[in-house]
């Protein structure tokens, strides 16, 4: 029987190791200008100082956390938090683009450990009366440190080098291998013969398809650097899924799929992370680029919104007792798609420059919505299968957000970069309009499939889901 004193260990340094690696999402950005400086850097160059990380990170979500629930899920937490630790070692010493870009792809390989991992000790460590709102502290610190990484970047140069922002890392990641170590206990899932050919083609597949989306709006869309990779990534997927089949004990159990709510909050996660973080990246560049507040301006007056993500995560973990995963995901992804809107709203309305008070209710809706869809996400997935498999439902969980944030990203940009130059800032909201409608669309899908796809919960059989150690899975 696992101690509350252990629970207590065990949130504090996944917590802690989820929010450094979750910031670094992110907080490299403001500090590209000072990076481009000092290296003479290209604009292709700092393209790569993101997306290395990004790439890293996507591809290997799923076969690490399979790794984990094979040789252990304590190994292969902190051997992320090694990777990771030693990538912010090497970017804070680079002194070119192209050590900078290998070191924050080692960054995202510990991140691509440490993300799933985290999830399933937490998932497995605490009973199941207070498994929903171990999951919502999870997933507040996760969206907090997507959500702030601008604000602390910004914070940290303005008065230090850029180094600094991974120099920052490394006693945190001895600290925590070290606490680690000594308070972790090691725990293990379905134990799966060791597939190489089915790690390299899903690994292969999903390179191929993140890589054509990063470029995507750089590149052309209908040029070959962009279209192949995408193509070819598909092509090895399929052939991933084909091999699988084939074998008595697949890596990946595709019978999960059979769960109306695994499929549902599957792709539900897509289109989520697809709409919201897409408007994220657009958003922040319109409080830089058209209203004229500056990178640390930005991010303070961000906060707005990952406060009430912050605290609302928490929150819905205490709700979904009450009311179930299902009515508390659609929630959240109403009042994110209300924001939306919101924002589309009033700059149609006011054009792009206004007291940043007009969108203060749009923003708080957008930080509520996504703390009241992350917790749910999570618990709801994590439900609709049995303990055994939860590291392999992380992975998978993780991996198709992750590759929903890429999508979003990639097609925000492209819808944003159409109808000519910008040159005010009210050509930037002109633009940004069309976007924000289009992430409301994603988000709608999610909407839709949370509505039409996931099983519902009455009050009584939601309580039963929040004291129940699985759910089982719907035909």
């Amino acid at each position: 029987m696992v101690s509350a004193a252990y629970r207590v260990r065990l949130m504090v340094i996944t917590c802690i190791v989820l929010f450094m690696a979750m910031l670094d999402n992110l907080v490299v950005g403001v500090a590209l200008p000072s990076i481009q400086q000092d290296f003479g850097a290209k604009m292709s160059d700092m393209q790569w100082f993101m997306n290395a990380y990004t790439l890293a990170f996507a591809v290997l979500l799923i076969p690490f956390s399979m790794l984990g629930e094979r040789f252990g899920r304590k190994k292969v937490f902190l051997a992320g938090v090694a990777l990771f630790t030693l990538g912010s070692l090497a970017s804070a010493l680079s002194d070119s683009s192209i050590q900078l870009t290998l070191a924050r792809a080692l960054q995202g390989i510990g991140a691509s450990a440490v993300l799933p991992i985290s999830l399933t000790l937490v998932n497995t460590a605490f009973p199941p009366e207070k498994r929903a709102a171990a999951i919502g502290i999870w997933s507040g610190i996760s969206g907090l440190g997507l959500s702030i990484g601008p604000l602390v970047g910004g914070a940290i140069i303005k008065g230090a080098p850029w180094e600094t922002i991974f120099w920052i890392n490394v006693p945190i990641g001895v600290l925590a291998i070290l606490f680690g170590l000594r308070w972790l206990e090691e725990s293990r899932g379905v134990s799966k013969p060791f597939d190489p050919l089915g790690i390299l083609l899903l690994g292969a597949g999903l390179f191929g398809v993140v890589f054509g989306l990063v470029r995507g709006n750089d590149e052309g869309w209908g040029t070959f650097p962009v279209w192949g990779p995408i193509a070819g990534g598909a092509l090895l997927l399929l052939a991933f899924l084909g091999w699988e089949r084939g074998r008595k004990q697949p890596f990946i159990n595709l019978a999960n799929f059979r769960s109306g709510n695994y499929s549902a909050y599957m792709m539900a996660g897509f289109w989520l992370n697809a709409g919201i973080f897409g408007a994220i990246f657009l958003l922040t560049l319109f409080l830089q680029q058209a209203q004229g507040y500056s990178a640390l301006g930005a991010g303070a007056r961000e906060m707005v919104w990952t406060s009430c993500t912050m605290v609302c995560a928490p929150l819905a973990g205490l709700l979904i007792g009450r009311f179930g995963s299902k009515n508390m995901l659609l929630l959240g992804i109403f009042l994110q798609i209300a924001a939306m809107v919101g924002f589309a709203l009033v700059i149609l309305g006011q054009g792009a420059v206004f007291p940043f008070g007009y969108i203060v209710p749009m923003m708080m809706a957008a930080g509520a919505g996504m703390g009241f869809s992350f917790t749910p996400l999570s618990h709801g997935l994590l439900s609709s299968v049995s303990e055994e498999a939860a590291g392999e439902a992380s992975g998978m969980s993780n991996a198709a957000r992750e590759l929903g944030g890429v999508f979003g990203v990639a097609i925000g940009g492209l819808v944003f970069a159409r109808g000519g130059a910008i040159a005010t800032p009210d050509d930037f909201g002109h633009h940004l309009v069309p976007a924000l409608f289009v992430f409301t669309a994603m988000l709608t899908v999610a909407l839709l499939t949370v509505a039409l796809f996931a099983k519902g919960k009455s009050r009584r059989s939601a309580a039963a889901e929040a004291r129940s150690p699985v759910a089982s899975p719907e035909a």
